[in-house]
């Protein structure tokens, strides 16, 4: 695991990346190097993890072809492409996954993308064609952030490091507030910066003369479906998820595992040990509020499995403390709660080990969010509805209209097509708050910018998934895993140098469980049935099948209790940027009734909160 950053100008000299580099150093602090010829420039930061020796050091160049190449991530499946290639003729001169990857693409071109297994940003550099490839893996576990103008094309694992660029700049895209203000996070392609630019998950790019192209070279379907009894299921599932793990074990450094107490981490657990993993080492965070802590569910899984168990606890003390800090390493507006306890949690875990299991990813894999069971109506009524997608004027007209019988249309709408229901539901509440705050001539700029952008997502939910939970299912696993989940673990756990894996999020385990009939993933009502059935091998029922509590914060009580002080300073703090976006007399009246309980805007004001204190870390040059 590591930091990559470059800048290829194909009119010219590349500019100097080194103060990026040196802003990725928690990334990668065993070694930094920059490579630089004719117009391309490509630095790297490295997290040794396979083979520690000089030999896997970065950038790393093939001497046959003279490509180049920067990687950030683990290619899982690395040892059978390398004999694949060496049955080719292929000689190594190293023994880690680096060198794989590039004599890859020296044999298959870009088709090379779709063969690696694991999680990974690559930038390589093909000296013959004089272009740039760029490429993203498909879940968008690795970043991948650039900027591209008639200076050239620059990039870097991280928002924060990136903007520091002289030729970047630091103009903040209205957009990508709207975005915030309803998700809580910036989607890919967009960044806070209008210069700036995330590559999506599931694509690559060719950079050259010509300027960038995008591609995209996977995509999860849920249409086509196998027959399987749930016996042959839970058979198969068993051993893909055993090999996904086993092969996420390959480590030259210390490795143990990030334990929740929930059914994802505690299976994770249970097949490392099954997978020959000896004396791991488990981690989990605790809340000295009863509300909120989990310490106890992991303690007890921890115990059962005979494991050696570590606990840090988060005080609420340490919020104010905190949360600027947080805030500045994510680089751009991110209001996830949990990122504050992942920070802590990587913190405490690298104490002892540098890479650690995770079971993030089980929700979306196996239907373990309970929106999904919530659509009985519209399962039972999909073969009447069809598979015609909502025109987008009935959703606009719907979601605009303040009549009895627009919210009648509204509720209607999200039961027979839930897949709307983050627009006529979520969104229309947000949207009440948009249109108060908003400055005049911003809401005239967006018009119903966020709501466009959230009807396409949800139209190609409708496109790659025909029953409406697996809608759901299309829509958390493009937007919610990639945007908001795996960007709270990536930030969080490189800030402390913690490589972290997922067994998971194992992109043949999605294709597979995609192809299962939606019976078999919600079953008697219970969500995230089959990885249930699959752990009851390991675990009591009583872990399994207790109430799902998440990975939450007392966010309410932070903002309203006794850090009310805390909020209002910072948004404060913050209103000369504020102001350029909104009225902040119709703002602060909303902040002042959350603070004195007169009405709870909780959400609003958390993300009203986190995008202030970014405001002033952006004034003061730090993001």
């Amino acid at each position: 695991m590591c930091g990559i950053a470059g800048y290829f100008n194909p009119g010219g000299q590349a500019g100097n990346i080194k103060p990026i580099l040196d802003l990725l150093s928690h990334r990668g602090p065993d070694f930094q190097h920059i490579h630089t010829e004719e117009n391309i420039e490509l630095g790297h930061t490295r997290l040794s993890i396979l083979d520690l020796s000089d030999r896997g050091n970065q950038p790393m160049k093939d001497p046959a072809t003279g490509n180049i190449i920067v990687f950030n991530g683990e290619i899982y499946n690395f040892k059978s492409l390398r004999e694949e290639l060496a049955s080719k003729g292929h000689t190594f001169n190293s023994s880690g996954d680096t060198e794989v990857l590039l004599k890859l693409y020296g044999e298959y071109g870009e088709k090379c993308i779709s063969m690696l297994r694991g999680m990974f940003a690559f930038a390589l550099w093909d000296k013959s064609k004089e272009q740039l490839v760029i490429a993203r893996d498909r879940l968008g576990k690795k970043p991948f952030f650039y900027s591209q103008s008639s200076n050239g094309f620059i990039f870097a694992s991280e928002i924060r490091a990136l903007a520091t660029h002289p030729d970047i700049s630091r103009d903040v895209d209205v957009q990508a507030i709207d975005l915030f203000m309803s998700t809580g996070c910036v989607p890919a392609p967009f960044s806070i910066y209008s210069d700036i630019r995330k590559l999506p998950a599931a694509h690559y790019g060719i950079v050259n003369s010509q300027g960038l192209s995008l591609h995209r070279y996977w995509s999860l379907d849920f249409r086509a479906k196998i027959e399987c009894s749930e016996n042959e299921v839970l058979e198969s599932l068993h051993s893909q998820l055993l090999e996904a793990t086993r092969i996420r074990l390959e480590s030259d450094v210390p490795l143990g595992a990030l334990l929740s107490g929930g059914v994802d981490s505690s299976l994770i657990v249970a097949l490392m040990a099954e997978a020959g993993s000896k004396s791991i080492d488990t981690f989990t965070i605790g809340f000295h509020e009863k509300k909120y802590d989990e310490s106890g569910h992991a303690a007890k899984v921890a115990k059962h499995l005979g494991v050696n168990h570590h606990v840090e606890y988060l005080d609420p003390a340490q919020f104010e403390n905190m949360l600027p800090a947080v805030v500045r390493q994510y680089g751009e507006p991110f209001s996830d709660d949990a990122a504050l306890a992942t920070m802590l949690l990587s913190e405490a875990t690298r104490k002892h080990v540098t890479v650690a299991l995770s079971g993030d990813g089980g929700d979306e894999l196996a239907c373990g969010y309970s929106a999904y069971t919530h659509v009985k109506l519209a399962s039972t009524l999909a073969p009447l509805i069809g598979k015609k997608v909502l025109p987008e004027k009935n959703i606009a007209s719907a979601f605009s209209s303040n009549s009895t019988l627009g919210a009648l249309r509204r509720k209607m709408i999200c039961k027979f097509h839930p897949e709307f229901k983050r627009i006529l539901r979520n969104e229309f509440k947000v949207a009440r708050h948009k249109n108060d705050i908003y400055r005049a001539d911003v809401r005239e700029q967006l018009g119903q910018f966020t709501l466009n952008w959230m009807y396409d997502l949800s139209s190609q939910a409708c496109a790659h998934a025909h029953s409406p939970a697996e809608r759901l299912l299309w829509m958390d696993t493009v937007h919610f895993l990639a945007d908001a989940l795996l960007v709270k673990v990536d930030i969080a756990s490189m800030a402390h140098s913690l490589e972290v894996r997922s067994p998971l999020l194992d992109h043949e385990l999605f294709e597979y469980m995609a192809g299962l009939p939606i019976e078999l993933k919600l079953k008697g009502g219970e969500s995230k049935y089959l990885l249930k059935k699959l752990a009851e091998r390991y675990l009591p029922k009583d872990i399994l099948y207790r109430r799902k509590q998440g990975f939450s914060m007392p966010v309410a009580k932070w903002t309203s209790g006794d850090s009310a002080d805390f909020t209002l300073e910072a948004i404060s703090q913050a209103t000369p940027f504020l102001q350029h976006f909104f009225d902040m007399d119709a703002l602060n009246k909303r902040i002042d009734e959350h603070v004195s309980g007169r009405k709870k805007h909780k959400n609003f004001v958390w993300n009203i909160l986190n995008l202030a204190l970014w405001a002033i870390e952006h004034k003061n040059g730090r993001v």
